[in-house]
């Protein structure tokens, strides 16, 4: 195997770290120990941590182009972590439709994504999905909002000093944590 594809793409940076232990936190406040998991994406750091933590999830993740894939899967899950990846897609409500053929009525999934001030969107996101749309997006998949919480995204001190928008970022940059289940 050619060493480079070996190696995660993922750099642990400190603002990376800071995300997934806020990330495990919530997570660990809402999740039933040795429960189902499926994580949307591939696997990364965040997995991991979740499988190997108190919580012992038993996490599967997808495979292949979210944009046009189909749910193999038959499993119904307890759980669905759909984190920071929806912004990265050219068609997220098609991942939603999927996603809804591994749910039950007892099913939780977490969405995590940035939510920042339009002079903060970032290039490489498809998507910057504000509250408004986010509601319109789920509520086209007939999913609805159990609970959204905000927490900080915080980046090492010296990075709001490097100019105007780092420094709006310290006040304007958040991730945005929706739990969200079939409507009813």
């Amino acid at each position: 195997m050619i060493p480079e594809l070996a190696q995660s793409p993922y750099q642990i940076t400190p603002q990376l770290e800071d995300a997934m232990s806020t990330t495990v936190k919530y997570i660990g406040r809402k999740v039933k120990p040795s429960s189902s998991m499926l994580d949307v994406g591939q696997r990364n750091p965040l997995t991991e941590l979740l499988e190997k933590g108190e919580m012992k999830l038993r996490i599967t993740n997808t495979e292949g182009d979210l944009d046009v894939f189909t749910l193999q899967d038959t499993n119904i899950y307890n759980y669905i972590l759909y984190s920071h990846t929806i912004e990265h897609q050219f068609n997220p409500l098609h991942t939603l439709l999927e996603l809804k053929k591994v749910m039950s009525d007892k099913t939780l999934m977490f969405i995590i994504l940035p939510r920042r001030g339009k002079l903060l969107w970032c290039k490489g996101h498809f998507h910057e999905i504000d509250d408004y749309r986010m509601r319109l997006l789920l509520e086209r998949a007939e999913l609805e909002i159990v609970s959204l919480e905000l927490h900080k995204a915080w980046r090492p001190w010296y990075f709001y000093l490097t100019g105007f928008k780092p420094i709006m970022r310290l006040f304007f940059e958040y991730n945005a944590y929706y739990e969200v289940r079939l409507h009813r």
